[in-house]
């Protein structure tokens, strides 16, 4: 363990069930495959993460949760990240590697519009 770096939320990893494919079927959850190493002790490169979107009635974000956000510059590609601080409706995200991450201290603070979701289960590969 090293000091100051967050550790893996073992109450998110999961083998896989019944309940959680029958909810990536009727759409009550998403499901991303991870590419990169940004999230690196929590996430590995080819773990799959489920996540649950957010809606009016379910924006229940706090520190440390783990999120998936459209990235604030480029189109069409998704960020997973760990939130670290929450400014009103702007997050400061950033990954769990701080040195291969590309995160809020270079993308700046992300508007609470382009949360997609909250990781609710990990399962590695």
């Amino acid at each position: 363990m090293i000091a100051g770096l967050p550790q893996a939320d073992k109450s998110l990893f999961h083998k896989p069930d019944l309940f959680t494919l029958f909810t990536l079927i009727i759409g009550y959850r998403q499901h991303l495959r991870v590419v990169g190493t940004s999230m690196e002790r929590t996430l590995k490169e080819g773990d799959l993460v489920t996540y649950k979107k957010l809606n009016q009635k379910n924006i229940d974000l706090e520190i440390g949760d783990i999120v998936v956000a459209s990235h604030p510059k480029t189109k069409n590609k998704l960020i997973i990240k760990r939130i670290h601080r929450i400014y009103q409706n702007k997050f400061d995200l950033r990954g769990d590697n701080s040195l291969a991450s590309t995160d809020s201290r270079e993308l700046g603070l992300i508007e609470l519009d382009l949360i997609i979701g909250k990781v609710d289960k990990i399962f590695s590969k």
